[in-house]
């Protein structure tokens, strides 16, 4: 029976200092997309990317990367990045390492999956397996790593994630940004993706739960409302021919700006003799049409 574990205790956490909770969670979602290929052939050298079979390694860095995170395509070299882990201390989703043959080479590699067990490719196909069974593994286990602690690992995670879309106010600042739900997103996710946390986005959408569904539109910044607001293009300003001073928001973009007034970006630019795109609230930019 598949576990999809994603309770509100372990989404919530993600707003803990000490990122226990947070690997928890993403731990769980690497457990379920490894559960999808359980009963999938083990063959040797199976090419990355290849679903109809696995060997050890190659299942690994499939699973992991379809949360973002890259691995190297063999168990000695996954060995050899994140950081190592005791075996006291294992959490969900740690990479755990075995040398089957006894020769001092690391040449097998699961994922934890909690409670003593790993899921892994080995000789029966994608399984669930003892760790440290005193019949096989426990004899050859090496070692462990953590790659998704790692804050640059993690922000990886959502990388591809769809763009937000931007709310508008009549001076042309940022009033919110939607996020619309795509299969797979989860709360922590979202909440990696744009800098905040599940208890944030929560509460910008009176949300009760962690439950999703594809389609949905969240709001990841602005203020609480009783629902997402309807998402509109920027207003447009009709400037008038002098020149017109305006004082820089939080939340202002150039683009956002250039659009108020019916002008370019680069017309903004070229007046206030930027070198970047960067602004700051309280600059004042002429705006000249």
């Amino acid at each position: 029976m598949k576990k999809k574990v994603m309770s509100l205790a372990l989404a919530a956490g993600v707003i803990l200092s000490n990122g226990g909770l947070v690997h928890a969670s993403l731990g769980d979602d690497i457990i379920n997309t490894g559960d999808n290929y359980l009963g999938t052939p083990y063959r040797y050298g199976s090419a990355f990317g290849n679903t109809s079979s696995f060997d050890c390694s190659s299942f690994t860095s499939y699973v992991f990367s379809k949360h973002g995170i890259t691995l190297p395509r063999t168990s000695v070299g996954q060995a050899s990045v994140g950081t190592a882990v005791s075996k006291a201390n294992l959490q969900k989703g740690d990479l755990v390492f075995y040398d089957t043959d006894f020769n001092g080479t690391i040449n097998h590699v699961g994922i934890y999956a909690g409670n003593g067990q790993m899921l892994n490719a080995q000789g029966k196909g994608v399984a669930f397996a003892d760790a440290f069974s005193p019949y096989y593994w426990g004899s050859r286990y090496v070692t462990a790593r953590r790659v998704i602690n790692d804050k640059a690992e993690a922000a990886k995670v959502v990388a591809a994630a769809p763009k937000p879309t931007v709310v508008y106010n009549a001076d042309g600042s940022v009033q919110s940004r939607v996020h619309k739900v795509q299969k797979g997103d989860t709360l922590w996710g979202i909440s990696r993706k744009y800098n905040t946390t599940v208890a944030a986005i929560q509460k910008l959408n009176l949300l009760k739960s962690t439950n999703l569904y594809i389609g949905q539109s969240l709001k990841v910044s602005g203020q609480t409302t009783a629902a997402t607001q309807t998402v509109s293009a920027p207003p447009t300003k009709v400037a008038s021919s002098s020149a017109t001073t305006y004082v820089v928001k939080s939340g202002n973009t150039l683009w956002g700006i250039s659009h108020s007034y019916g002008i370019t970006v680069k017309q903004l630019v070229d007046s206030n003799n930027l070198k970047s795109n960067t602004i700051h609230p309280g600059q004042k930019l002429k705006i000249v049409k």
